[in-house]
């Protein structure tokens, strides 16, 4: 069962890689040399959690990368996706790189383009992420030059106890920030075996998203 969901994942990956929106984008970010140099200081860090459950797992460990980072003086903003309308990436996106500002999807894409970090979160249903973090990431098309030079965070959380059954959402978000200009993943926190609201509590992975965040 494990090898085979490997080589679905493996699949999928293959796949997202070879289809950035933004072809050009794609080819420069391979052919350019990895000049990436943190900010020293205080930075801007954003936390998105998409999350259609409040207080739930994944939810409760950004808070905890939120309060590790703002007692390192970082400046934090978090936000829940589910409070905002962001609609599905379009046909004319696409085809004639219209940019459509109509929701609240670019609104959200300027604070990403504001910040030093950027925390996405999600809890894992079917081994993915939610369908509001997808719809987020890929209206990022034609935004991507807008998002240079970012150093990514993830925290995913799930029912199953394996760690490989979060293998597709990080996947998921190493894909994404593939797409974009000298991205930098930064670090991971693994919220395996909870499902119920709270049961994250006790587990490691508490500790490991506060000090994450106090080692912004």
């Amino acid at each position: 069962m494990k090898n085979k969901f490997l080589i679905s994942a493996i699949t999928f990956i293959a796949i997202l890689f070879a289809s950035c929106g933004n072809q050009q984008a794609k080819e420069e970010t391979a052919s350019t040399p990895n000049t990436f140099v943190s900010k020293k200081g205080p930075k801007s860090v954003l936390i998105i959690s998409s999350s259609p459950r409040r207080g739930g797992n994944s939810e409760t460990l950004c808070l905890q990368l939120m309060k590790g980072a703002e007692e390192s003086k970082h400046k934090v903003e978090m936000l829940n996706l589910n409070d905002y309308d962001i609609k599905f990436f379009a046909k004319t996106e696409y085809e004639r790189g219209e940019r459509n500002d109509d929701d609240d999807a670019i609104q959200i894409i300027k604070k990403m383009a504001a910040a030093d970090v950027i925390v996405l979160s999600s809890p894992v249903y079917f081994y993915s992420m939610t369908a509001q973090m997808k719809a987020l990431i890929d209206r990022v098309y034609n935004y991507e030059k807008d998002l240079q030079n970012k150093e990514f965070y993830y925290i995913v959380t799930c029912t199953d106890k394996e760690k490989e059954a979060l293998d597709g959402t990080i996947m998921g978000f190493r894909g994404f920030v593939r797409c974009l200009y000298n991205g930098q993943e930064r670090g991971i926190v693994y919220g395996n075996g909870a499902r119920e609201r709270g049961t994250i509590d006790e587990k490691p992975a508490m500790k490991e998203a506060y000090e994450m965040g106090k080692n912004i």
